[in-house]
């Protein structure tokens, strides 16, 4: 208890515990180049001849991206979300060590490749793990024995 009192009754003393010593601190040394004012897109150099957004760069790895992971099935409106095909593309370059495009880049190596692009979406191209997924699917609906199962054979009979 002796404590806490000795602290609540503290006053500060008008006693100084030293003078200052009257020396500055050192001055920093001036910098060895002058005129520096950071990196600038136009600085950049490019060592490459194709410009930064050229699909040429990327148009052998699309192309074995889009026979190992993709689909076209002729006679079908199939469609891929452009965001999705460019996700796959680009986990498919990190594994086969290639440097992944930006989407511009992709949109313009969709379109070289005939794939019309509309509303977010690659006409005629789609992940070949979604169309397995679909038909796993189907399958699944067809040896349920469910009402869906009679939909889905309904609707093969009438386009069929």
């Amino acid at each position: 208890m002796l404590a806490i009192d000795r602290w609540r009754n503290w006053h500060p003393s008008n006693e100084r515990y030293g003078e200052y010593p009257g020396c500055e601190p050192s001055k920093p040394t001036e910098a060895a180049f002058e005129g520096f004012e950071g990196s600038s897109s136009t600085q950049i150099e490019n060592f490459s001849d194709l410009p930064p957004d050229a699909p040429d760069a990327w148009k052998k790895d699309f192309k074995r991206w889009k026979a190992e992971n993709c689909i076209y099935r002729a006679g079908r409106e199939d469609s891929g979300g452009i965001g999705f095909l460019l996700v796959d593309f680009a986990e498919w370059c990190a594994a086969h060590n290639a440097v992944p495009c930006t989407r511009a880049t992709f949109e313009l190596l969709l379109r070289d490749a005939g794939f019309p692009l509309t509303d977010g979406l690659a006409r005629g191209l789609v992940l070949r793990v979604d169309v397995e997924a679909v038909s796993l699917l189907q399958g699944a609906v067809q040896d349920s024995g469910t009402p869906a199962r009679a939909a889905v054979e309904k609707r093969r009979k009438s386009s069929g």
